[in-house]
């Protein structure tokens, strides 16, 4: 089972590249970008581990999370661009929890929340999503003892 961070976004970012054809995507990164080039695009942006000890010895459960951010610039209508982006991100939503284990490497995992609304990246205005995805780990931490 992995325990970092990193490595779960990199893992995430991998799954998401792995569709990226299926799912009309024209770029997957990895880290929130201030220049988005193409749309639509992805950007996976590590946010949080916590743990919890939850046996002995040291046995701790991780919690490790990223943003996925969804960018679409509305070339058409506002309407467009919103059911476009919504399309998407319930279409990225469906691959995540495809395989909830992530080939074995997580207990499991799956989005939290998805948040809709806008952001401005270099002069231009994007409709946007940003999905929290969560994943469950098991490690044991060092001891000194």
């Amino acid at each position: 089972m992995i325990d970092s961070t990193l490595t779960f976004a990199l893992n995430t970012k991998a799954i998401i590249d792995d569709a990226k054809g299926a799912l009309g995507l024209k770029d997957v990164y990895y880290a929130d970008q201030n220049r988005i080039p193409r749309t639509p695009a992805v950007c996976v942006e590590p946010a949080e581990k916590t743990r919890e000890l939850n046996g002995a010895p040291r046995r701790a459960l991780t919690i490790m999370r990223v943003y996925i951010l969804v960018y679409h610039n509305p070339i058409t209508s506002s309407q467009v661009a919103a059911q476009e982006t919504d399309s998407l991100t319930e279409a990225l939503e469906t691959v995540l929890h495809a395989d909830a284990h992530m080939n074995g490497t997580v207990i499991d995992s799956m989005v939290k929340t998805i948040e809709y609304g806008y952001a401005q990246r270099n002069n231009s205005l994007f409709r946007t999503s940003r999905l929290l995805f969560e994943a469950r780990s098991q490690a044991i931490l060092p001891s000194s003892l």
